[in-house]
């Protein structure tokens, strides 16, 4: 099954109140931006390898200029021994010149939900899923593909407004989730 008919499905189960489902979309944390994350605490609870979206979680959609803080948070992650892979559904084009610049292994055409995408992501990290943690500002790809997977799954908020009709459509069906789930009293966004 493609990864947008996934996302299709598990998007229909949450509505229809699938309890499964809806497990799986929601964060183990959440932060207001990549910046805001308690990296300390993922120390604490043994996670030390870091697998980051790039559209909308540290960088603008499609956009490619890389700024300086972003290059020194990196940096200073690396500093504090963890191991990062960046990865997006994007194509090599829009991921090698970012990694490249954050001087970070990168996986492109990751097709995140599924789980070949952190297959590949804990290959390139050599790590085993108890001590990773997957960022990301996406519900239906980023937190889904890291719970179905069994990683420790952080939801930031993205980055920029800017969308391209990925990213669209996929926001679209993320806020509904959202205002469905907030309804239900089952999830609202809460630091920590």
């Amino acid at each position: 099954m493609g990864k947008n008919i996934k996302m299709l499905k598990v998007y229909r189960e949450v509505l229809k109140g699938n309890k499964y489902e809806i497990e799986k979309v929601i964060p183990n944390m959440y932060a207001r931006n990549f910046y805001d994350i308690d990296f300390d605490r993922l120390r604490e609870i043994n996670i030390d390898n870091l697998i980051i979206d790039i559209d909308g979680t540290i960088l603008p959609v499609d956009g490619m200029l890389v700024p300086e803080k972003l290059v020194r948070q990196m940096s200073i992650l690396r500093e504090n021994d963890f191991n990062i892979v960046l990865v997006s559904n994007n194509d090599m084009d829009r991921v090698v010149p970012i990694g490249k610049i954050l001087d970070l292994k990168c996986l492109y055409k990751a097709n995140k939900p599924l789980s070949e995408c952190y297959d590949k992501a804990l290959d390139i990290l050599d790590a085993n899923k108890d001590n990773v943690a997957m960022i990301g500002d996406q519900m239906l790809t980023d937190v889904y593909g890291a719970n179905s997977y069994g990683i420790y799954s952080i939801l930031v908020d993205p980055i920029d407004k800017k969308n391209n009709i990925g990213t669209y459509t996929n926001r679209c069906l993320q806020n509904s989730m959202e205002k469905y789930l907030k309804k239900k009293k089952i999830y609202e966004k809460r630091i920590g």
